[in-house]
């Protein structure tokens, strides 16, 4: 662990200093990921204020979903989702061979390469967006803030198993950048409170596709609302989990170099 820690530390500090030759460049990607993780959050704002809501959230509640998203996302894109981008581009030019070579298992050094501090903007946003909507609602208990924080792992873990797949996938699909629109596409239910949703869709996006784990389940466990039945959820995700890590290596095995 250690040394997985060791290696992280390093690629981060190495890709920083490269980042820092072109300040204005890495300030100005910071300042758009920002402002663009914001807009969803401001047309919530602004719902509730033309006097319309979600039906059984107060305004800080559904922004609290939201922020829990982005906190996910500024974590997640930053230390491992790279590792999507990195096998779009390297399996296309046929540098993934590279990373075969390596001494370290393939999966870590694709993690590896994908580490983009410019992701870290995103958790700027999200801590803002999670501190407002904090201060506008009850305090949680030690128990909640516990319970958050494990379901908040298990949103890292669903966020990872989504890097899994699309990443796998491009080892056929060679090339395609739309595996960021499939996923922004599905992940986006993610951002509401699953309430507002048919309860069969609710179930789908919870024990199918966890896209609820997210943000939605987190942010009952911290608003005191979540329920006995989310248990399931948990063994939904890291089945979830386990087939992306199964269907990664999968189509590794399958991965011929330059072309898929």
């Amino acid at each position: 662990m250690i040394g997985v820690l060791t290696c992280i530390g390093v690629v981060l500090r190495t890709k920083l200093a490269a980042q820092m030759a072109y300040r204005s460049h890495f300030v100005l990607s910071v300042l758009l990921l920002i402002v663009g993780d914001l807009l969803v959050p401001m047309i919530t704002v602004l719902v509730y204020r033309s006097g319309a809501s979600l039906p059984g959230w107060t305004l800080h509640e559904a922004l609290l979903v939201q922020g829990i998203f982005g906190l996910a996302k500024g974590i997640a894109f930053p230390l491992f989702f790279g590792m999507v981008g990195t096998t779009l581009s390297q399996v296309r030019e046929g540098t993934f061979d590279l990373l075969l070579l390596k001494p370290r298992p393939t999966l870590f050094m694709t993690m590896l390469s994908g580490i983009d501090p410019d992701d870290f903007g995103r958790l700027v946003s999200g801590g803002v967006l999670f501190g407002y909507a904090i201060s506008g609602i009850r305090t949680p208990s030690p128990v909640q803030w516990l319970l958050f924080a494990a379901w908040f792992l298990v949103s890292l873990a669903v966020l990872f198993a989504f890097s899994l797949l699309l990443s796998g996938l491009l080892f056929r699909w060679v090339g395609s950048s739309r595996v960021y629109d499939i996923f922004d596409s599905v992940t986006s239910f993610g951002m509401y409170p699953g309430t507002i949703y048919a309860k069969s869709f609710q179930q789908l996006l919870t024990y199918v596709v966890p896209v609820g784990l997210i943000a939605f389940v987190p942010a009952s466990s911290l608003l005191g609302r979540a329920g006995g039945g989310y248990a399931w959820a948990a063994a939904s995700a890291a089945l979830f989990l386990l087939a992306g890590i199964f269907y990664w290596h999968r189509m590794l095995r399958g991965y011929t170099s330059a072309g898929g």
